[in-house]
């Protein structure tokens, strides 16, 4: 097997990691700002209540505008 092109794949992998890596925070990040935001949308909602994100409690929130 030829090290170049051994080393050429190694980099594209650890290319590809680092993007999902980094696509994943962006997404959860995301995820965190949307709650936020829907809780915001709830009138009976305190102020400065935060949601649990590891609850299951919640997790699926049906909202019409």
């Amino acid at each position: 097997m030829n090290i170049a092109a051994t080393g050429t794949a190694l980099s594209a992998l650890s290319f590809h990691t680092e993007h999902a890596a980094k696509m994943n925070k962006v997404v959860l990040d995301q995820i965190e700002t949307q709650g936020e935001m829907i809780l915001n949308l709830i009138p009976d909602n305190p102020a400065g209540v935060k949601t649990d994100p590891t609850s299951a409690v919640g997790q699926i929130i049906d909202v019409q505008v």
